[in-house]
């Protein structure tokens, strides 16, 4: 499904943004009703977030991650699959290289370092 949004003021990136919580919903069996239950928002507004009519806020976005039980860079990735278990399991070989430094120092380097890539 091509990602459009019925809001020309809004971007493909929200429409995206709205299809992964429409399928993450889904697959917990949530209603949009639920789902608005468990952010305090009406199914209106649940509707407008997946159809990328509304934008999504970075508290909202904290808020769906914790009710979607998805980490919020998992909600945000690429809409490519492929990319996505890429990325997953480099993240978690990174994550898991990470663990094994013992020094505050060298971690905090690394940090640093991988800061420094992200700004590019």
């Amino acid at each position: 499904m091509a990602a459009e949004t019925r809001n020309p003021r809004h971007g493909v990136l929200d429409a995206l943004l709205g299809e992964r919580i429409r399928k993450r919903r889904r697959e917990l069996g949530l209603s949009q009703s639920a789902l608005g239950g468990k952010l305090g928002i009406t199914f209106q507004q649940v509707q407008k977030y997946e159809n990328g009519t509304n934008r999504v806020s970075a508290t909202m976005l904290l808020k769906l991650s914790d009710a979607l039980a998805m980490p919020v860079t998992e909600i945000l990735q690429e809409a490519d699959p492929g990319a996505a278990a890429d990325s997953s399991d480099q993240g978690a070989q990174l994550l898991a290289a990470f663990a094994k430094i013992q020094s505050a120092e060298l971690r905090a380097a690394v940090l640093t370092l991988v800061a420094g890539l992200t700004a590019r």
